[in-house]
């Protein structure tokens, strides 16, 4: 850790252990403040897959990036992702996505592959409300088939989503959003008649650390599971 990178508080050591060589080996997490815990913990759990959540209600239509996203459950398929706090100027109001999806229970991911990465981030800014994000950038949008939130065609995967619940979570707080995945698109050539995934012809990027650090999966391998001892 350089001193440019030392936590700016004075007296904010004692949150860190250190070794010999001032590395730090261990973090009273409690003892850091919000933006410190988001810079810790978003640089260390990676890589994290990306939702593009689009969505359609109060708030207009919206599409929005969250890496905070898994799949969760199997039977039924559901999915996760979480909605954190505004910033800026819409500090205090409740993102947009947010209104939708307690509106109306519905929702669209999109996992996002590289040639679309650009057009993704461009959706993470805080528009007001009357902006749609996917004309804005430039997104082709076509219906949905069991929910009413639009899907964003030129994504690999749309998962079209209903709300089963949405949870709030620690006090700042963030809102974590559990869907039943009721329909999936894919694009042709990404998934065969025996539900094989092509990784590469899908090619999706996964959020690194701050500031805006991606994966590829360029580099992957295989490693099957144990046989019985």
């Amino acid at each position: 850790m350089s001193a440019r990178d030392e936590l700016p508080e004075a007296g904010r050591h004692d949150a860190l252990a250190l070794d010999a060589a001032r590395s730090v080996i261990g973090v009273d997490m409690r003892k850091l403040t919000w933006d410190e815990q988001y810079k810790l913990v978003s640089s260390t759990v990676i890589p994290r897959p990306i939702a593009l959540v689009s969505t359609d209600g109060p708030a207009g239509r919206n599409a929005a990036p969250f890496s905070f996203f898994n799949a969760v459950a199997l039977g039924p398929p559901m999915v996760m992702f979480c909605i954190g706090p505004t910033k800026f100027a819409k500090a205090g109001q409740d993102k947009d996505t947010l209104r939708n999806v307690r509106a109306t229970g519905e929702f669209v991911v999109q996992l996002v592959d590289d040639a679309n990465r650009e057009r993704m981030n461009r959706c993470s800014f805080e528009y007001g409300a009357e902006v749609d994000e996917m004309a804005a950038v430039g997104f082709t949008t076509a219906p949905s088939l069991k929910v009413q939130a639009p899907r964003i065609v030129d994504c690999p995967v749309q998962m079209e989503c209903i709300v089963v619940d949405i949870h709030a979570l620690g006090s700042t707080p963030y809102w974590m959003v559990v869907g039943e995945v009721v329909y999936t698109h894919y694009r042709s050539g990404i998934v065969d008649t025996a539900l094989h995934v092509d990784m590469p012809a899908m090619n999706p990027i996964g959020r690194l650390s701050n500031p805006g650090m991606y994966a590829r999966i360029s580099d992957h391998f295989q490693m099957l599971p144990p046989a019985a001892p």
